[in-house]
């Protein structure tokens, strides 16, 4: 059961990226080649979050209990997830852009945060799911403001362990160095977010 509801989860998240309806790029061509991108600020506020990793984090940190809920329903808990999202969100765009070909034309990358779905190990034990990001990120010129282009509707997800068996190798994978859930789904996104731009570039 472990292996095959494994093999649907993957099946599945296949499917939904396929699925996603990925906004047009309004820039020509030759413009979108010529974008040398200066900054990103990534957005957060509003963001459904739910990513049981980072509240551990966070509770580690402050010294609290790991089983009291409430603990991680406060503004300073919730600031501090959305903040860490940010800047994983944000390293990995970066990664992704690093070996883009710049153009002349600065421009600036506003990422918004819409959503983060990180199943916790329990939650992949007992139904499965697999880790997704979703976010948008306007191109905006740099000298002017104007937003040139928007990449809107695609999300980033990766595969993860699935039951008893799958969750005990997952982990022993992301101790021994490979990316955590997180990572894995925001770097989906922003290779998706670098696909995007080749194809239009």
């Amino acid at each position: 059961m472990g292996r095959w509801s494994w093999v649907l989860a993957v099946l599945a998240s296949l499917c939904v990226a396929a699925c996603n309806t990925v906004a047009p790029n309004r820039l020509s061509l030759a413009d979108t080649a010529q974008l040398r991108f200066t900054g990103i600020e990534v957005r957060t506020a509003g963001a459904a979050i739910n990513w049981t990793g980072a509240e551990d984090e966070y509770l580690r940190s402050r010294n609290l209990s790991l089983t009291d809920p409430a603990l991680v329903r406060t503004p300073e808990a919730q600031g501090y997830i959305r903040d860490l999202a940010g800047r994983r969100l944000k390293a990995a765009v970066e990664r992704a852009l690093a070996s883009r070909p710049d153009g002349a034309r600065p421009a600036r990358l506003v990422v918004t945060l819409v959503a983060a779905d990180i199943p916790s190990a329990a939650q992949r034990i007992l139904i499965g799911g697999s880790p997704t990001v979703r976010a948008t990120i306007e191109i905006v010129d740099a000298r002017t403001g104007a937003v040139l282009s928007t990449y809107s509707g695609d999300q980033g997800m990766r595969p993860a362990g699935q039951g008893v068996l799958g969750v005990v190798v997952d982990g022993a994978l992301t101790a021994g160095g490979m990316d955590d859930q997180f990572d894995r789904a925001a770097n989906d996104f922003a290779r998706r977010f670098k696909a995007w731009l080749a194809a239009s570039a």
